[in-house]
C-alpha cells in the first residue's frame, strides 16, 4: 500500500521517530494508569503528552515559514526543552481548567480526519485483496465470485450476531445499534446498486464491495465500543479494556495518517503550494495528541454527549462511505 511507502519516508526522519516514540510511550502510560491509577502516572502523562503537544505546536508554526528538515538538531532540542518547561506552567490551563471548552474543537477535527482515513483503510484494503485475486487469469472469475460471496455472508453473520448480542443490553443501547446497522444497510444497498449498474454498463464487477462492507461494519462497531463502552459496560472511560482497544486502533490510525500524508508529497506540493507536507502532518498530530492526553484528565462526560460524539463520528464515516465509495466504485480499475 502507498501509506507503507510513506511510512518508510517518515521513519527516515529522526524528528518523526521521536514524535511517534513519545506518542506511543504516552499511550503506554495511559494504559498502565488504567490498571494502577495514581497521581504520579497521571502527572507523567500530562508532562510527556503536554510537552509533545507544545513541541508539535511550535514546530507547526515554524513549518509555515521554514522547512522542518532545515532545522539544526541543537535548535530542535532547545524547542523540546522549552516545551517541557511550558508544560509545567501551562498544563493545568490547557488540559484541566479549559479542557471542556477547548476539547470539542480538536475532537471534531480529529473525528473528521479519523473517519476519512478509516474509510481509506477499508477501501484500500478491500481493493488490494480484489486486485490480488484479479491477477490469476485462469481463475479470476471464480476466485472473485467466492470473494464476494464469502465476505458478504460473513458480513450478514456479524450483523446478526451484533443484533442478538445488543438485544440483551439496555434498551437505549440496542436502539442505537439497530439504527446504526439500519443506516449502514441502506448505504450498502445504495453502493450495491451502483455496483450492479456498473456491471451492466461496463461488464466489470466490483467484487471487493462485500469485503468493504465487512470492514466498515467492523469499524462502526469499534466506534460503538470506543465511545459508549464506558457508559454501558464499565464504570468509566479509564477501564483497561476500553483503553487497550483505543490504543491499538488509535496508534494504527496515527501511523496510517502519517504514512498517507507523506505518500502524497508530490501531489500536496503541486496542489497546495502555500502548505508544506510537514505543516499538514504536524497539524493532524497536534489534534491527535490533545485528544489523546485529555483522556487522562478526570471529567464526567454525560451519556448524551458520548452518544452525540459516537453519532458524529459515525455520520462523518458514513458520509465518506457514500460519497467517496461511489467514486471509488466508478473509478476503480483492476490491475492488469
Amino acid at each position: 500500500m502507498k501509506f507503507i511507502a510513506g511510512l518508510k519516508g517518515v521513519f527516515k526522519k529522526p524528528l518523526y521517530i521521536f514524535i511517534i516514540s513519545v506518542f506511543t510511550l504516552t499511550w503506554i502510560l495511559i494504559i498502565v494508569n488504567s490498571y494502577y491509577s495514581s497521581v504520579f502516572l497521571g502527572l507523567s502523562v500530562l508532562l510527556l503528552g503536554g510537552s509533545l503537544l507544545y513541541f508539535a505546536m511550535i514546530l507547526f508554526l515554524i513549518s509555515i515559514i521554514k522547512p522542518i528538515d532545515q532545522l539544526k538538531g541543537w535548535f530542535v532540542f532547545i524547542i523540546y526543552l522549552f516545551s517541557v518547561l511550558s508544560t509545567f506552567v501551562l498544563n493545568r490551563i490547557v488540559f484541566i481548567i479549559t479542557s471542556e471548552l477547548f476539547f470539542v474543537i480538536p475532537l471534531m477535527i480529529n473525528q473528521f480526519f479519523t473517519a476519512y482515513f478509516a474509510f481509506k483503510i477499508c477501501m484500500d484494503s478491500s481493493t488490494k485483496v480484489d486486485d490480488y485475486l484479479y491477477k490469476k487469469k485462469k481463475s479470476r472469475i471464480v476466485t472473485r465470485l467466492i470473494e464476494f460471496s464469502v465476505f458478504l455472508l460473513i458480513n450478514l453473520w456479524l450483523s446478526r450476531i451484533t443484533l442478538i448480542f445488543f438485544s440483551n443490553t439496555s434498551t437505549p443501547l440496542f436502539f442505537i445499534v439497530f439504527r446504526m446497522l439500519q443506516v449502514m444497510f441502506w448505504v450498502n444497498v445504495g453502493l450495491m446498486v451502483i455496483v450492479v449498474i456498473r456491471l451492466i454498463i461496463t461488464k466489470k464487477f466490483s467484487a471487493y464491495i462485500s469485503l468493504f462492507f465487512l470492514l466498515t461494519l467492523s469499524y462502526a462497531l469499534y466506534i460503538l465500543i470506543d465511545y459508549l463502552y464506558g457508559a454501558y459496560f464499565s464504570s468509566g472511560s479509564g477501564d483497561p479494556i476500553y483503553v487497550l482497544i483505543s490504543f491499538f486502533v488509535d496508534w494504527f490510525l496515527f501511523l496510517y495518517i502519517l504514512g498517507t500524508v507523506y505518500s502524497k508529497i508530490d501531489y500536496i506540493q503541486a496542489k497546495l503550494k502555500f502548505l508544506k507536507v510537514d505543516t499538514i502532518a504536524l497539524f493532524l498530530i497536534i489534534m491527535k495528541i490533545y485528544v489523546q492526553v485529555s483522556k487522562i484528565v478526570p471529567k464526567v462526560v454525560l451519556e448524551e454527549i458520548q452518544i452525540l460524539q459516537a453519532g458524529g463520528l459515525f455520520a462523518i464515516f458514513v458520509f465518506f462511505n457514500l460519497l467517496f465509495g461511489i467514486h471509488s466504485i466508478l473509478a476503480h480499475k483492476q490491475k492488469k
